[in-house]
């Protein structure tokens, strides 16, 4: 369905905003998805709101868009300031779709993130970039009080969807960085449109600890699936896919076409 996108760095450049418009498709796609589901999450509830997010360059942007937007640049480079808590992955999800596909089994076990650190944009337990949280922190959800049993508990069929559709943001952003949040938005610090928080920001060694603390996202090589879920996660893709942004349809824009 997917070919990988093949983009030189001005042709990334050049589609920023095209990018910004499907990642916001995306979003609102999955969340007519899951409209119907029942979650025991509730404003206030922030348990799950930890250092511990992976994002894309290209979610990155969207939230320096909107802090422009708003004018809180230099609210915003204090909270990138903050004092890191996060442990890292050593894989991007399609890199380890990839793997995964290809049977190798070299890559040894993925360690995942534990708790560790409040996230930096989070106050009186509300997040104050709520409009453009990352597509993980939309997907952090839980049919179960978090608070009783120490974990979240998610329906199988959703955290396959919530994979799938990571995958379609990795395959956004492919070229770009990935990684954990605060280290991608520190990196995007560099980029010309982000001079109004970069001027903020005068530790250009973190900045660099930051890039090289990033992974590069990569293209969709496959969807690792079980029979029973091809039915439900081929409809989903239909949907997401199909959109539109101006006269092509995301699948066309993925495929270059």
């Amino acid at each position: 369905m997917l070919n990988p996108i093949k983009n030189n760095c001005e042709a990334v450049v050049k589609m920023n905003g095209l990018k910004n418009k499907i990642l916001e498709s995306i979003f609102e796609k999955y969340q007519q998805w899951i409209e119907n589901e029942t979650f025991h999450c509730h404003r206030g509830c922030s348990l799950c709101c930890t250092q511990n997010v992976m994002i894309t360059a290209v979610e990155g942007q969207h939230i320096y868009n909107y802090i422009v937007q708003q004018k809180k640049e230099t609210w915003f480079a204090g909270k990138l300031l903050h004092k890191r808590q996060a442990q890292y992955v050593k894989l991007t999800t399609n890199d380890f779709a990839r793997l995964c596909l290809e049977k190798n089994t070299e890559y040894g076990e993925v360690e995942q993130p534990q708790q560790n650190g409040i996230c930096p944009f989070l106050e009186e337990n509300c997040c104050n970039i709520y409009a453009v949280r990352p597509f993980i922190c939309r997907s952090f959800a839980s049919t179960r009080d978090c608070h009783d049993y120490g974990s979240a508990c998610l329906d199988e069929r959703l955290l396959v969807i919530n994979t799938v559709t990571m995958q379609l943001i990795e395959h956004l952003g492919q070229k770009g960085y990935w990684g954990n949040m605060l280290d991608v938005l520190l990196a995007l610090a560099n980029h010309k449109a982000n001079g109004g928080v970069k001027k903020y920001i005068s530790d250009d060694e973190m900045i660099n600890s930051a890039i090289s603390n990033t992974l590069t996202a990569e293209p969709i090589p496959g969807f690792l699936l079980k029979p029973e879920e091809e039915n439900e996660v081929n409809l989903y893709l239909q949907t997401v896919l199909s959109a539109k942004i101006g006269l092509k349809t995301i699948e066309e824009i993925f495929n270059n076409k």
